[in-house]
């Protein structure tokens, strides 16, 4: 083992590498788990920061990975889950590239074990097995052993995590005394600029995006948006859409597609949340569906005392304070779907839901020929009856009235970025100034979920 481990400067003059190996109870990053890391980040001024720990991975350690590693169930007992080291291993991580050998295999456990957290996880890879290869092209080996053995790296404590990322470190310090310190950077640039940047974007393009939560853009051919996405990181969802070893075919086509990107930061998640939506469904880019939508919600009004009936009108046309209102609903053909549903539970009947029309009075609709109507159709059931039986089917889908006196506003801080937004709603609906936007679904459903977790956090707008 060398004395010291360094990185050459010209290398270090592309930024920060975080030098990792983690230890695993198997081979599948989606099933198994993380049962040791280590860390070595070789800073661009020529710090050099080292981090490592036994994960708890909650699941047992088979003899056969315990007798490989040399870690046991036993030491692992008392040791943290991942959950409880995530913001070190984010912090370790966070910025730099991303350095391993067969990084495929421990960036995709890194990348699941945050995924399991609901976070997400994006860096620029750099797999030193690859970089052996376009170093080393007559090599008979590129696996760590036998790069070990050729470059005579000894003294490492391996498939224990901190000595197989000091092996992995050594072989690129070595290398750069063997070639040069300009060839290993070189090599190195090649292999991290050609899976990391879609081809028409400039070479720039993801290097300013802020390490903030806010709404991303992605625009095409005459600068046309394709893509609306939010994130905690924009950092790292943004490169994550990039990363050549992890790219869904989706990301294929938005990268080949791709000429712009845009970002707007904002203070906290449920602002990123509200923003994504109302921009997907001003802009309607190409590879966004399921939000695109607004004029065509709708809600159910029931209508009439003694026999009451239900109508569908557009969100857009209704006073938000009737509690007469049922939804909402995407489009009328959800909401028939649901009162299909309905009817089938509760014995409704087709004449008076408006599925079919009576030929003469008193004509019984198909449901109550099949023994799945009451008969108020026939006169058998009395209206006020068939009612009450209507407003008992359709009480799961009814609009809450609005729990607050007033208009209120909800702040959301990033202390880190110093920003600060201030959010404010009205009768289930965003504003802007002191006028109440159009009704939105989208922002109903976020915002009353938002209020039942943290109502306390809202206050009167003032």
């Amino acid at each position: 083992m060398p004395a010291s481990l360094h990185l050459p400067p010209p290398l270090l003059a592309l930024g920060d590498f975080a030098f990792i190996d983690v230890e695993t109870t198997g081979a599948r990053p989606l099933e198994d788990r993380v049962t040791e890391i280590a860390i070595i980040r070789f800073h661009a001024d020529g710090r050099q920061t080292r981090w490592q720990s036994l994960i708890n991975p909650g699941v047992p350690i088979q003899a056969e990975i315990q007798a490989l590693t040399g870690i046991t169930n036993a030491m692992v007992r008392e040791s943290p889950d991942f959950f409880a080291v995530r913001d070190q291993v984010r912090q370790m991580l966070e910025g730099a590239v991303f350095v391993a050998h067969n990084a495929r295999f421990d960036y995709g456990f890194i990348k699941n074990e945050f995924r399991r957290q609901r976070e997400s996880f994006a860096a620029d890879v750099l797999c030193t097995v690859r970089l052996s290869r376009r170093l080393y092209p007559n090599a008979t080996g590129h696996g760590l052993d036998a790069v070990i053995a050729r470059h005579r790296l000894d003294g490492f404590d391996r498939h224990r995590a901190m000595g197989d990322t000091e092996a992995t470190a050594a072989f690129v310090q070595k290398a750069a005394t063997e070639q040069s310190a300009s060839t290993v950077t070189a090599a190195v640039r090649a292999l991290l600029r050609t899976p990391s940047l879609p081809a028409n974007l400039p070479a720039d393009a993801l290097s300013n995006i802020p390490d903030s939560t806010g709404v991303y853009l992605f625009y095409g051919i005459n600068d046309m948006p394709i893509y609306i996405g939010k994130a905690k990181h924009l950092r790292e969802r943004i490169r994550g859409h990039f990363s050549s070893d992890h790219m869904t075919p989706n990301d294929v086509r938005l990268s080949q597609e791709m000429r712009r990107i845009e970002w707007i930061p904002t203070a906290g998640e449920f602002g990123a949340l509200l923003l994504e939506g109302q921009l997907i469904k001003e802009r309607m880019p190409l590879h966004n569906v399921a939000l695109r939508r607004r004029e065509k919600q709708g809600f159910l009004v029931l209508t009439g005392d003694e026999t009451p009936r239900l109508e569908w009108r557009p969100a857009t046309t209704m006073d938000l304070t009737d509690n007469q209102l049922y939804g909402p609903f995407g489009d009328r053909t959800s909401a028939k779907k649901w009162l299909m549903y309905a009817a089938r539970e509760h014995r409704l009947c087709d004449h008076q839901l408006g599925f079919s029309r009576p030929r003469t009075v008193g004509e019984p609709c198909f449901a109550r020929q099949v023994g799945r109507c009451h008969g108020v159709c026939e006169g058998v059931e009395s209206g006020a009856q068939y009612g009450d039986r209507l407003r008992a089917a359709l009480e799961p889908m009814r609009f809450p009235e609005w729990p607050f006196d007033t208009a209120v506003v909800l702040e959301e801080r990033d202390t880190a970025n110093d920003r600060t937004d201030l959010l404010a709603f009205d009768r289930w609906c965003a504003m802007s100034g002191d006028a109440r936007l159009p009704f939105d679904g989208d922002v109903f459903r976020l915002l009353r979920r938002m209020i039942g977790k943290t109502a306390h956090a809202f206050r009167p707008l003032a």
